[in-house]
């Protein structure tokens, strides 16, 4: 199944009408296991995860991809958010009181322009982040 179905599977099962504000990213996985050996050094990492991320007026909605579950952030919990650009990649990182997210934002990917399309819309849209959600420095 492609990201875009999945993606429509996402959208038919919650009802979202405003499909132009979700882009598509991953975790960024951390290592969780350290292997040194004579030869080489080992390191285990935790599997990667993949989302959408929906923007809109109230905060971010991140769904799992197969559209079992999803949390919400809401701007008033964002202590800070930045937004970082490499290329065809990019960084996200979420802060509130209780905790750091970070998440990897594919910037494009083949097969799926509304990817690129959706980026764009909400850079032009400051990803609708109220005015007291200030930048992480850094």
């Amino acid at each position: 199944m492609s990201i875009t179905d999945k993606l429509n599977n996402v959208i038919e099962k919650y009802n979202i009408t405003r499909t132009n504000n979700i882009i598509y990213g991953t975790n960024i996985p951390m290592p969780n296991m350290v292997i040194p050996t004579p030869w080489k050094t080992y390191i285990r990492f935790d599997e990667s995860e993949y989302y959408f991320f929906y923007f809109d007026e109230d905060g971010i909605t991140i769904y799992s991809i197969n559209g079992e579950s999803y949390a919400n952030i809401l701007w008033e919990q964002v202590e800070g958010f930045k937004i970082s650009h490499v290329f065809i990649l990019g960084k996200m990182t979420i802060k509130t009181s209780s905790a750091t997210y970070k998440f990897q934002i594919n910037r494009f990917v083949f097969g799926c322009p509304w990817i690129t399309q959706n980026t764009k819309y909400l850079e032009d849209n400051n990803y609708f982040r109220s005015n007291k959600v200030i930048d992480i420095k850094k």
